[in-house]
């Protein structure tokens, strides 16, 4: 009787659902002359029509706020415009904001691609102000393409601007009293607490980054604190766990396709059932395409020896509470943001030297495309073959340390995925911004 009743409550749903389709498709029908009338009067004004290709934490709706008299299309193929704006972080210098602006129907193979620079010190208000004007500018050669909108364009210059190419220019960069470096220090925290349980959470570091064409530094000290408390019955559970340590790297640019540096970690972890561990190791890594072209793609491969020496919070289940080890890594990755889409993918092998047995192969793939016209598939998965737990405690862990993570538990493999699929269908034009409730 229950298995009916959920049957005909699925089948209820299924015929709701399908009305309210067919009543928004009969509403269609019925203003369809307005609706058909509203995207002549768009095409009437010859309005430039434009995609906007962009990640989460771009500002889209400010852009449009900003820049409203192009039309907004909903997909790459109705536009004559494509903009994909892609960002290059440099430590805590800043970031690099790379916009290519890509031509399409009447201006196809009109293409170009602008670069703003994001200091660390700049507002997000500032960066998001930055990036629209840069897009006002590369807009600016189609819309004086477009006769009835050649008046929207008005030119100016800011005189008190020095040329970038000017000597003082340089004078100015070489007199830099901190010669490229930028710090950091950081610190926060949050608690949250009701009557059966609480938690607080600190965490503080330091960044010093330096990054020039020639050289890419940092140094991170970092320290994390957390504690949580559950009542249970009359006793009170409480788990306790920090993450401490420090990372940095020196990377020094060969050539257009080839990079080396060293890498040193250090890590103090209840998780991990690290006391103490210190790693290092040197690195080369090949480049495919130019660094330059980093930004739209990129295919690497980079290899790593490194020497770790781990001390223990408990012995192990290698009776182990300190040991020394030599590795290697290979690395291959590949990164594409192009207009039929993302793909970012890579694979890694590892293993350690005292024993071929110790090792990890780690893939992850993740797939943005679109189809045709109005179909996207979006794919996310990760897969990792894992054999080199050597930190593992011995003993076996109680409840409260599995359900609460307190511990890293062995494991053979890692597996995660997931599918999306989207159709968008409908009016070209993807909406005004408007801001009401």
């Amino acid at each position: 009787m229950a298995g009916f009743m959920n049957y005909a409550n699925l089948l209820r749903k299924f015929i709701l659902f399908f009305l309210t389709i067919s009543i928004s498709f009969s509403s269609l029908t019925v203003n369809g002359n307005s609706l058909k009338s509203s995207l002549d009067f768009s095409r009437s004004r010859n309005q430039l029509s434009v995609f906007l290709d962009l990640q989460r934490w771009a500002d889209e709706d400010y852009i449009r706020q900003e820049i409203p008299m192009v039309d907004y299309v909903r997909d790459k193929e109705m536009a004559d415009v494509h903009i994909i704006m892609t960002r290059h972080q440099s430590g805590s210098a800043g970031s690099n904001y790379v916009i290519s602006f890509i031509g399409g129907r009447q201006f196809e193979g009109m293409n170009n691609e602008l670069n703003f620079w994001a200091p660390a010190s700049m507002t997000r208000h500032e960066v998001r102000e930055g990036y629209t004007n840069m897009i006002k500018i590369g807009l600016a050669p189609y819309i004086a393409n477009v006769e009835d909108m050649l008046g929207m364009i008005l030119l100016d210059f800011d005189t008190e601007v020095i040329s970038l190419t000017d000597p003082l220019t340089e004078e100015e960069d070489d007199d830099d009293p901190w010669n490229r470096w930028i710090f950091e220090i950081y610190g926060g925290g949050n608690f949250s607490k009701e009557e059966s349980r609480s938690s607080i959470n600190f965490r503080y570091g330091f960044y010093a980054d330096k990054v020039t064409e020639e050289w890419k530094i940092r140094i991170r000290p970092y320290f994390n604190y957390n504690e949580r408390n559950f009542v249970v019955g009359d006793s009170t559970v409480t788990s306790i766990s920090h993450r401490d340590g420090f990372n940095g790297y020196l990377i020094k640019s060969l050539t257009d396709h080839w990079s080396a540096g060293i890498f040193t970690n250090m890590l103090s972890s209840t998780f991990h059932n690290m006391d103490f561990q210190m790693e290092v190791s040197p690195a080369i890594e090949y480049s495919l395409y130019p660094y330059r072209e980093a930004t739209r793609r990129s295919i690497t491969f980079t290899y790593r020896v490194g020497y770790a020496h781990n001390n223990y919070i408990e012995e192990t289940i290698f009776e182990k509470t300190k040991e020394s080890l030599f590795g290697h890594a290979l690395n291959a990755s590949a990164n594409f943001r192009q207009p039929w889409g993302d793909i970012r993918a890579g694979i890694t092998g590892s293993q350690y030297f005292h024993d071929f047995r110790a090792n990890r192969a780690e893939f992850f793939a993740r797939l943005n495309l679109r189809i045709f016209k109005g179909f996207s598939l979006s794919l996310r998965g990760g897969f990792d073959l894992i054999n080199d737990l050597v930190s593992i405690p011995m003993g076996d862990l109680s409840p409260e340390e599995i359900l609460l993570e307190q511990r890293r538990q062995a494991t053979d493999y890692e597996i995660s995925g997931n599918i999306g699929l989207t159709y968008t269908f409908g009016s070209e034009l993807s909406g005004a911004y408007n801001p009401r409730l």
